[in-house]
């Protein structure tokens, strides 16, 4: 998690999805981040010191995101407001709110949002 939010702190684009170390850091104690660091314990035989310097090499830390990092905060905006109007009709979603995106990273994205405080919020 620490490589990860190191990843973020370093990484541009994150600073704009994620303006706060607060923020970066939550993005970097979701799965992926823990996938990521046990593939790649696993990749290097279990050697710490060797999967250190795959996540960390000279170039600076290996930063790793899933879906929910990929998407901006208005297109998840949309998406909550799509789902209001559509329920999980994806299709219509897509066509109609967010045609730049691929049907799998709405579906993927779903999955993820439903995780988040916000859904929590809606269901309540």
């Amino acid at each position: 998690r620490a490589v990860g939010t190191f990843a973020r702190a370093l990484d541009c684009s994150s600073s704009i999805r994620q303006p706060s170390l607060h923020m970066s850091a939550a993005a970097a104690s979701r799965d992926i981040t823990l996938f990521h660091a046990m593939d790649t314990l696993q990749r290097n035989g279990y050697d710490l010191a060797k999967a250190m310097s795959t996540l960390v090499p000279q170039g600076g830390p290996v930063l790793c995101r899933d879906e929910m990092e990929e998407w901006s905060a208005s297109e998840a905006m949309l998406f909550e407001e799509a789902l209001e109007k559509y329920g999980k009709d994806f299709n219509d979603i897509r066509q109609d709110f967010l045609p730049w995106k691929s049907l799998a990273s709405i579906v993927q994205f779903y999955y993820m949002w439903k995780t988040t405080d916000r859904y929590i919020q809606q269901v309540v």
